[in-house]
């Protein structure tokens, strides 16, 4: 059996950043639109209540599950949707989908509106929301921040995780399970200790950014009691898992969670936790672990018949605003929970000469 061979998790797969700037300003736009036009074709009513009178306003959007929720809403629940997030136009794919998905709605006479800014500044939360006042009665907010430390607390320590090395799209910015050989070795990755600096940032983008919002959309009258809708996605991890647990990801759900009573009490709105499982995302693919996490899932949902992509589980989100759940979460991972048992039985039983053909399904699946 091979050994575990320690490598070095780079940013978007090593994809090197010169050539980056030059792809996303050749092919980013064209790939945006390709991929929204796929998607749209697809996209379906799923019957979502939204009053016309009323926007949904993300935070986050710009790639990911809540850009699915974005499109799903746009296109599919003809929804007046308003996006806040923070990209850099040269290096990251998301300006341009939003740019895809704003003009993609306006030729059908909808409203898709994106703020590229930072979400947790004053300046910005004032200005979005007197726009928002102006031409809307309340709103629904949904909060998809993912910008966090992938480390570990100092009380934990340093350690190392078994993870994949997976090439990474170089337009679209996720790991890329189209072919067998974009899963270059499995191996072990080293997880460092966070700086107060670094808790102290995740705290505020993921932590405490929903309350921001709604204390001024809650000033400005937007918030009405018993029909508005404030949501995080939310990832319920394993209360061992070396990294998520054991770092400033879990300390920021932990706080997104505690502002959601808060919120609740003060404005009498619907508080939803949407529940999502390991998903094949920019984000994910930064966390130590976390693509051997989603790669090892959906290959056993796969087997299972229940793997649900991010455009049907962006549809299946669409249910809060039909029947806000009673306990304040709407369980959207729970096939995903379901096998994690075998998803670790299947992880511990692998050798680096395993990959990839233990994925096989998966591959069948993204090569489709």
């Amino acid at each position: 059996m091979a050994q575990f061979e320690i490598f070095k998790k780079l940013p978007l797969g090593g994809v090197d950043r010169r050539s980056l700037v030059t792809t996303l300003s050749e092919r980013g736009a064209s790939t945006a639109k390709a991929l929204l036009d796929k998607q749209r074709a697809a996209i379906t009513s799923a019957g979502a209540k939204v009053a016309d009178d009323m926007a949904v306003v993300f935070l986050g959007g710009s790639n990911g599950i809540t850009r699915a929720l974005a499109a799903q809403l746009v296109f599919g629940e003809k929804a007046n949707v308003f996006g806040v997030h923070y990209d850099s136009a040269k290096m990251q794919i998301g300006v341009h989908h939003t740019e895809a998905m704003t003009t993609a709605a306006k030729a059908e006479g909808l409203t898709a509106e994106f703020f590229n800014r930072d979400a947790t500044r004053d300046k910005t939360i004032d200005e979005v929301v007197d726009i928002l006042k102006s031409r809307y009665r309340a709103v629904h907010f949904i909060n998809g921040i993912a910008a966090g430390a992938t480390k570990r607390y100092e009380k934990h320590g340093p350690t190392t995780v078994r993870d994949i090395d997976v090439a990474f799209d170089p337009v679209l910015q996720v790991p890329d399970f189209s072919k067998a050989e974009n899963i270059r070795q499995m191996g072990l990755v080293e997880v460092g200790v966070a700086s107060e600096a670094e808790i102290e940032r995740t705290n505020k983008f993921m932590g405490t950014s929903s309350k921001l919002w709604t204390d001024a959309l809650g000033r400005a009258g937007l918030l009405a009691r018993d029909e508005s809708i404030v949501a995080f996605c939310d990832y319920d991890y394993e209360p061992d898992d070396p990294v998520y647990a054991m770092g400033p990801l879990a300390g920021a759900k932990v706080l997104q969670r505690e502002t959601m009573g808060e919120i609740k009490a003060e404005h009498g709105v619907h508080t939803v936790k949407l529940c999502y499982p390991a998903m094949c995302t920019t984000a994910l693919g930064a966390i130590p672990g976390g693509t051997l996490m989603f790669a090892g899932t959906a290959q056993v949902l796969l087997s299972h018949g229940s793997y649900r992509d991010i455009p049907q589980l962006a549809f299946d989100s669409m249910a809060m605003f039909n029947e806000p759940p009673s306990d304040g979460t709407l369980r959207l991972d729970g096939h995903y929970q379901s096998i994690l048992s075998e998803f670790h039985i299947l992880k511990d039983g692998l050798s680096p000469d395993d990959v990839p053909g233990c994925f096989d399904q998966l591959l069948a699946h993204h090569a489709s």
